[in-house]
């Protein structure tokens, strides 16, 4: 797990050594152990810094070079099944340098070629692979997202990286303008989303895709698409996850485990724990309501893990948010980054490796609102005109618990799930107090083209997994990123190995949701290992109190932040509404802490990433 960069110029020049070097030095926190430059002499530098996981000498080192000399890889992430891959390699090589999954990548990428590489490989990944035979550059991403690729295009050439202040600050793209249609999608997804960014001209690569760089042209290619239908036929769930994290334990370093108190994680904790000593780590709040570190502490005395608490308080706070704008270096709205981050830190006092549940809940309709879309499912599949008339009627009887304005813009049940991933508020805020459109996420947009025709149920409720996946997943796996290697920790997910993938796209939603409760399948496992009481109590999180914590410890800061942002920002917001919707919050009369905390942090973000001095001067 470490952090990549490199410029790719068009044409023979300047090869910006200071940039990449300064740009090491900045993210020297995901990868503390060692940092290398390579360049190729004439237009292709790339810059390498290494948290050493697997094989820790030397030889793990990169940039890596084929022992041909005529290919170079920088690779940010685990590769797992690496065996399987050294049995593809037999025709062609049947000895390495080192024990690194690196070196088992590079040869894939020499002899079996991108794609087949790309398909056969199990892990997480950000990579980018040099062809000096070609001049060829490829960057490529893993399958769901789990690890970062940020790009930058200009006439000159192509800046990538592992953080998005490293593309927005070079001298190719500094003088860029800023996105509107970026921000406004922050603004209501709480993060940005792929294939765009907040300046023009950036991005951040699209999950499951690959771009090659060769003669001047950019070419960009998918090669994996979590599927809308059901493929493959059904498998045992324990028997998919065990093989799962049984293979994501394989590590040089100390290993150990998130543990929530949540289904995902406690599951998660416990395949770990049946192969090896494991230390599990949970962050408390002294709130009787929100706090779910008790439970997490029950589950891991039946597993007799080595388990760690500890709490976050008021005090933390300023702290925190300093640390949080530094660790993310493009806006991100999701406060539970805070508890994220400080989680990162205790867990990184003993182990380098930390396995998580993300990923559960969107790939077995987990969330509340799966449940609640189901129910929704035969109001949509009736015409608008229809859809308009029940409504109407609705508002004459005043049913409990149906919200009518929520419904009456909607064009399709699509539309209405997307919006139900936006942040809480932006629905009604964003229009009210942002003067531009909001661009659409690329995802929702291929989704609507793709899925023409939802003739039940079944196909309703899997394009809400397909939506949860694709968009609403981003934002967490973001958020783990940042978070764990700002504290040099990897973090891995086992229940986004390519099995479980797999295995979650052969299941109806009916294996899943029952009477009203999602994830059923999961729960069931849980609960025959555990009981009943602990697995069925309601899941939180690593929750915080933040809504009164802006109306004490962090009013002040907020409130003069948002009334007096930098004009460039400014011009995007309408200054009487944001007023209003602060006096509503502060006032306690509404809570709105997601979408003031959006505002805040993209303001943040902007003071302390945009014109860095460190990477400008």
């Amino acid at each position: 797990m470490c952090g990549i960069t490199g410029i790719y110029n068009f044409k023979r020049g300047h090869l910006h050594h200071d940039y990449v070097r300064r740009s090491l030095i900045t993210m020297h926190h995901r990868g503390p152990d060692s940092q290398c430059i390579w360049d190729n002499k004439e237009n292709y530098i790339t810059g390498f810094c290494r948290l050493a996981i697997r094989d820790l000498s030397p030889k793990g080192n990169q940039p890596m070079l084929s022992d041909c000399g005529n290919y170079c890889i920088t690779f940010n992430g685990e590769i797992y099944n690496t065996e399987n891959l050294k049995k593809l390699l037999l025709p062609y090589r049947n000895t390495f340098i080192s024990t690194s999954d690196t070196e088992i990548l590079l040869y894939c990428l020499v002899h079996l070629g991108l794609k087949e590489t790309l398909l056969a490989a199990d892990g997480i990944f950000a990579f980018a692979f040099y062809d000096a035979r070609k001049n060829s550059l490829a960057l490529a991403r893993d399958r769901v997202g789990v690890k970062p690729l940020y790009i930058g295009q200009s006439a000159e050439g192509i800046v990538y990286s592992s953080q998005y202040d490293h593309i927005i600050n070079h001298p190719y793209l500094n003088k860029e303008d800023i996105n509107p249609g970026a921000v406004g999608a922050f603004l209501s997804l709480g993060y940005i989303p792929e294939g765009g960014g907040a300046y023009y001209q950036t991005s951040l690569l699209l999950h499951g895709h690959y771009y090659v760089i060769e003669n001047g042209r950019i070419e960009t290619n998918k090669y994996y698409d979590y599927p809308i239908a059901q493929t493959g036929a059904p498998e045992n769930i324990d028997d998919i996850l065990s093989s799962s994290v049984q293979s994501q334990l394989i590590s040089d370093v100390p290993i150990g485990t998130f543990m929530s108190g949540g289904v995902d994680s406690t599951l998660v904790t416990y395949f770990a724990s049946r192969k090896t000593a494991i230390n599990s780590f949970t962050i408390g709040v002294k709130d009787n309501i929100l706090d779910e570190s008790e439970t997490a502490g029950q589950f891991a005395a039946i597993f007799k893990t080595r388990h760690h608490c500890r709490y976050i308080y008021p005090a933390d706070l300023l702290q925190l948010i300093k640390d949080n704008t530094k660790a993310f270096t493009e806006p991100f709205a999701d406060f539970s980054s805070l508890p994220s981050l400080m989680l990162s830190k205790f867990a990184k006092e003993k182990v380098t490796v930390a396995l998580s549940g993300d990923g559960g809940d969107e790939l077995f309709w987990g969330y509340a609102r799966n449940a609640s879309a189901l129910k929704n499912t035969r109001f949509y599949n009736t015409s608008r005109l229809a859809r308009k008339m029940k409504l109407l009627l609705a508002k004459l009887n005043k049913p409990s618990g149906f919200t009518i304005s929520r419904h009456w813009h909607e064009n399709n049940f699509i539309s209405y799930y997307y919006h139900a991933l936006y942040i809480t508020g932006a629905l009604a805020w964003v229009p009210l107090i942002f003067n531009e459109d909001a661009a659409e996420d690329a995802y929702y947009s291929e989704i609507k083209n793709k899925a023409t025709r939802l003739a039940n149920t079944e196909d309703y409720m899997n394009i809400v997994r397909k939506l949860e996946t694709d968009i609403h997943l981003q934002r967490i796996l973001l958020k783990v990123d940042r978070a764990s290697m700002y504290n040099s920790l990897e973090v891995r997910v086992p229940l986004l190995s390519n099995k479980v993938l797999d295995a979650s796209a052969a299941l109806s939603y009916t294996d899943c949701i029952i009477n009203g409760q999602g994830k059923m399948n999961l729960k069931r496992s849980l609960i025959n290992k555990t009981n009943n009481q602990l697995v069925m109590k309601p899941k939180k999180g690593f929750v915080i109190p933040m809504a009164e914590w802006m109306r004490t410890s962090i009013k002040n800061d907020i409130t003069e932040k948002l009334l007096d942002m930098p004009q460039h920002l400014a011009v995007l917001f309408n200054k009487q509404q944001l007023s209003r919707l602060l006096k509503e919050h502060m006032d306690g009369a509404n809570d709105w802490s997601w979408f003031i905390w959006a505002a805040y942090s993209l303001v943040n973000w902007d003071s302390f990433h945009r014109n860095s001095k460190t990477l400008l001067s």
